[in-house]
């Protein structure tokens, strides 16, 4: 326990760690009923939401939408830059959201599956803490100091100004109470509710941790454990904000991990390799 502490403390910033070993049970816990912004790890509930739906007849994942100009947003992703026209599935969407953490694609699923719906399921399963109010647009416009209901703030405006970096740090994607927040002890069961399959049924379960396991964007969870370690995870991240959770398949068995950080100082990759090494010291405590 104190390797985690120590790679903890090697942070320059406020960090949340919550895990738990699937199949004997121990549990390693700091700051985990702290809230912290999800970033992009509010595709994990959003990826439940749609599956519950699927199960409930509700969603036919083989539909296929069109790319529109005003469907695209800004941030991380491949919809956005791709022609009009394009008709991908939404298991196609519900695939990219994931793995390459597509935003275009994420805000099409928030609004298909609805804002009250994927938040009621939340509170159901007992996930206190998570609250997901805000599209992925929601989210970087107002960060960007744009207001989505404003015609003449466009993609482009806030595209532009996201690159320049151009924040405005009083916005309501700053603030605990407005914005997509959880904390690591909400997100680690609702991966053990994935896991375990009570809250999907049989194929959707299977459906969500390939998808989960199909993540291409590895640098903090996976970076540093030993070769060849299966991990289905999402990641998220934007100014000062870090977040990876997921589930860890070790040598003696699946364990939970939510690593979530705030008021993050230093690049980029500097903080990914800190906590990647918390990622390695849970995983040296549940794997031996």
């Amino acid at each position: 326990m104190n390797a985690i502490q120590t790679a903890i403390s090697d942070v320059q910033g406020i960090v949340g760690l919550a895990a738990k070993h699937l199949d004997t049970g121990p549990e390693i816990r700091h700051n985990a009923d702290t809230v912290f912004f999800t970033a992009s790890t509010l595709k994990v509930p959003l990826l439940v939401e749609l599956y519950r739906q699927v199960d409930q007849g509700l969603i036919d994942l083989n539909r296929r939408i069109e790319l529109t100009d005003a469907l695209r947003v800004p941030g991380s992703g491949v919809f956005k830059e791709l022609a009009s026209g394009l008709q991908p599935t939404l298991h196609d969407l519900a695939l990219l959201m994931i793995i390459i953490s597509d935003n275009t694609a994420t805000d099409f699923l928030y609004n298909l599956v609805g804002r009250d719906n994927l938040n009621n399921t939340m509170q159901e399963l007992g996930l206190t803490q998570t609250h997901i109010p805000m599209t992925c647009r929601e989210l970087l416009f107002s960060i960007a100091g744009l207001d989505t209901t404003n015609p003449s703030h466009t993609y482009q405006l806030a595209s532009e100004r996201l690159k320049q970096q151009q924040f405005v740090l009083d916005a309501d994607s700053f603030s605990e109470e407005r914005s997509d927040v959880s904390s690591p002890d909400d997100m680690c069961r609702l991966l053990a509710l994935i896991y375990r399959g009570d809250i999907l049924s049989p194929s959707s379960r299977e459906a969500v941790l390939d998808i989960l396991k199909r993540q291409q964007l590895n640098t903090v969870i996976p970076a540093a454990l030993p070769t060849g370690t299966e991990v289905a995870h999402k990641t998220g991240s934007y100014h000062s904000v870090r977040c990876d959770v997921g589930i860890v398949f070790s040598p003696t068995g699946p364990y939970t991990v939510a690593i979530m950080a705030k008021g993050l100082t230093g690049d980029r990759s500097s903080i990914d390799a800190g906590l990647a090494v918390v990622s390695r010291a849970v995983y040296d405590v549940f794997a031996g």
